[in-house]
Formats: structure tokens, sequence, C-alpha cells
């Protein structure tokens, strides 16, 4: 059997389950929206899902998941909030792509956004390219026109607008951010 390029959707929005349950259909092949019938972890109130680029390293593509339990042994702590608490625990890990179909893999979407993409035969992390493109060529600027936003939204402050003062003052009035020790990457 031939293998194709693959496009891997963590997630799916209803438009593309109805595409896709349609396909299936015209294909021969059923397809189900539910990942399970039931909880697989007694006590879980609330899942989150994680796809760490960080470790993609050519033979592989990992999705995990992490769920929030509510269990008596901690029932009676209180959050900050006032609320029970629920702790974090690890789930399962689940295996999307293996060293195979990695050599096919073109891009990799999450909710519709494109988070991983092959350019030039190399696996480029799109979520951290479209985060620095939005930091220099969107929210950099607009933080530099500060007199503008104050003006505007009859904030007096720059943390009324949600901007910590060191971010403020690491924009130069150009719009670009000035050289700082300690880069994220």
């Amino acid at each position: 059997m031939e293998r194709h390029p693959k496009q891997i959707h963590v997630r799916m929005s209803e438009g593309e389950i109805e595409r896709a349950k349609r396909l299936a259909a015209d294909t021969g092949m059923t397809l189900s929206d539910r990942m399970t019938d039931g909880i697989p972890q007694l006590g879980n109130l609330l899942t989150n899902y994680t796809l760490d680029l960080s470790d993609v390293n050519g033979e592989s593509l990992w999705l995990c998941s992490y769920y929030y339990e509510a269990a008596q042994a901690y029932k009676d702590e209180i959050g900050p909030k006032g609320l029970p608490v629920a702790r974090r625990r690890d789930g399962w890990s689940f295996l999307l792509a293996d060293a195979e179909d990695m050599q096919r893999l073109n891009r990799v979407t999450v909710d519709g956004e494109t988070v991983l993409v092959q350019i030039a035969g190399e696996l480029v992390d799109a979520s951290v390219l479209l985060w620095a493109c939005e930091v220099s060529d969107v929210l950099a600027p607009q933080i530099a026109q500060l007199h503008r936003l104050l003006e505007s939204t009859g904030a007096e402050r720059v943390e009324d607008l949600g901007i910590p003062a060191v971010v403020y003052e690491a924009i130069s009035p150009n719009g670009s951010l000035n050289e700082r020790e300690g880069s994220r990457f």
C-alpha cells in the first residue's frame, strides 16, 4: 500500500468532522468524533493535551494528555479562590507519527492552526515563528505608540493596559525590541 503525505489534526472543528465523515462514507470507512466511550481516568474533571514540538527529532511525534483529578485525599484542600483543588496527573501518550510517517509529514495543525510545517526538507515550529512575527510586527509597534494608546483608552499608566513597564522600556520608540539579556530562545 502506498503511503501519502500526512496532515495530522489534533482536534477537528465541527465542519472538519462533517467533511471527514462524508469522505469516510464515500470510501466505505467509518469515522468517530469521540476519543473514547467513557472517561479513562477516575475522578477526571478536566483534560488537556500537549503537542511538545521541542521533542520532534525526525523519529516521532507524540501527543500527551494530562488530567485533573478530584481525589478524596485532597478534597478538603482549598485553592487560592476558595474552591476545592483538583491536581494535574499524567494521562496518556499518543504516537501521532512514527519515523516513517515523519518522512512524509507536510504539516501538523491544532484547532485549524498550523503548528509544524516542512520547509526545504526540515520541520519548522510554525507556532514559535508566528509568535515571533506577531511580537515584532504587531505587538511591539503598538506598544511603541503608548501615548496614542493611553489617549484613546483613557488609561493613565502603561500597566492599566496590561503592559508591564519593563516591556514598554524594552521597546524602542520605532517599535522594535531592544537587545536584552536572557532571550527566550
